[in-house]
């Protein structure tokens, strides 16, 4: 049950990128078209393609990272006993965790700060979208917690190496 779950969420976070991508490329499209052919640009499409960069971003860094895509220096790793190698991979799941922890954990104090603003072009509420990095660390912590637990027997096998999922 737990991996239909896991796989489920994977598969949603993977369609908003799709979405997200695709959106902010049309309206770029659509700038650059305006711009360019009608003379008459859109006030809001920039903040609106960098409001989706940082959604993007932060939830394609744990799909990424659940891939094994992250770039991965593992030359030295191989030179050491497997018991320090296992080592090393539980270090790293862990500080994964600690890292999506400490984002959500300081992106809810800037909200509280944000709370009250609004961006210029779209007129958001400013808390809405920093929301996709907690949404983002939120994702990250699991997947991090899924890899993590593959070490302890659990569904998810750990990674033969730092690269690799």
């Amino acid at each position: 049950m737990p991996a239909r779950l896991f796989a489920a969420i994977d598969r949603a976070v993977e369609f908003v990128l799709f979405a997200i991508f695709l959106t902010f490329t049309i309206v770029g499209g659509l700038q650059v078209f305006n711009r360019f052919v009608l003379g008459f640009p859109l006030s809001w499409s920039e903040e609106f393609q960098k409001f989706g960069h940082i959604w993007m971003v932060m939830l394609a860094i744990p799909v990424a990272y659940r891939r094994g895509a992250h770039l991965g220096m593992d030359m030295l790793l191989r030179l050491i006993p497997d018991k320090a190698q296992l080592a090393v991979g539980v270090l790293t799941e862990v500080l994964w965790l600690v890292l999506g922890l400490a984002i959500a954990r300081y992106t809810f104090v800037i909200m509280a700060v944000a709370r009250s603003q609004e961006s210029p072009g779209l007129g958001l509420p400013m808390h809405w979208v920093y929301s996709g990095l907690v949404i983002g660390s939120v994702y990250l912590m699991l997947v991090a917690a899924r890899r993590l637990a593959g070490y302890f027997g659990f569904d998810e096998p750990p990674p033969t190496d730092l690269g690799s999922h």
